[in-house]
């Protein structure tokens, strides 16, 4: 066999593997070409991917589903005449990781609007202006009158959380403000997170001395605040940011429907 037989069959193999790579990796994803409204009114429901917090999705002792943002989305879906299947994941990345292979069509919780995600990302209109706030329990005097290192742990400013350590939820978007806030303050915040809990369940852990320090969107740490007294919240450790849903970026009439829906629940 001479050389250009050679070369010519090895050319047509390499386009036959191609092709049957391409078409298999066609049939693998989960993700349809037309990634929109008519094609979830098509599989028949919407995936909803919610986070577990007071502010997401909870289910009561009584059996009961409640939860700010679950109420919003049941109620579009309600008027887009779409049904739901709900999934609680309190990781935003694997949220997102389950809305870029197909598993999830709308992220419901409130994500701070950053450029990075924007880069992967098309996000809502906001629901909310939020600000991350330090969650840590408040003075104790006749603790401090008794032990007087217990002086050093309430944190009253950013630089007093120099060499202190604040527990995270794994993968927490908090954790990108803190280790800016170490560069800001010009030393070490230390950061220990931990898989399986969000920030939320954090603070709770914070407010039974588990834990001395987490960080909380305000508006979250406010509703929690009135359940568990003993937390402080005062501390600002970041900038108002806009917090909105997501969905993928080929999802462009979904979100045109939920940013509708969205502007007209907030005129309400």
């Amino acid at each position: 066999m001479n050389g250009y037989k050679l070369f010519k069959m090895i050319m047509i193999t390499f386009v036959v593997l191609a092709s049957v790579s391409f078409i298999a990796s066609r049939f693998k994803s989960k993700v349809p070409e037309v990634d929109d409204i008519a094609s979830i009114r098509q599989k028949g429901k919407l995936n909803v991917y919610i986070d577990s917090s007071t502010d997401g999705m909870q289910i009561t002792a009584e059996g009961d589903t409640v939860g700010e943002q679950f109420e919003l989305i049941r109620e579009f879906c309600r008027q887009q005449n779409l049904n739901a299947k709900y999934t609680l994941e309190s990781n935003l990345n694997k949220a997102i990781e389950a809305l870029n292979n197909g598993a999830c069509d709308v992220i419901v919780r409130y994500i701070p609007v950053t450029t990075s995600l924007r880069d992967t990302l098309l996000f809502t209109e906001s629901l909310i202006h939020d600000k991350q706030v330090l969650v840590q329990r408040k003075k104790n005097k006749s603790v401090e009158t008794e032990n007087a290192s217990s002086l050093d742990t309430f944190v009253h400013n950013q630089l007093e959380l120099a060499e202190k350590t604040v527990t995270l939820a794994e993968n927490s978007p908090s954790i990108i403000r803190i280790n800016n806030l170490a560069k800001e303050i010009g030393d070490t915040i230390y950061i220990n997170t931990i898989p399986r809990y969000d920030n939320e369940a954090i603070a709770i852990m914070v407010s039974k001395g588990e834990f001395q320090y987490t960080v909380l969107g305000l508006h979250a740490a406010t509703r929690l605040q009135k359940e568990y007294k003993n937390l402080d919240i005062h501390l600002s450790i970041g900038f108002s940011q806009l917090h909105s849903w997501a969905v993928r970026k080929t999802s462009v009439e979904l979100c045109d429907s939920l940013n509708s829906f969205i502007k007209k629940t907030n005129q309400d």
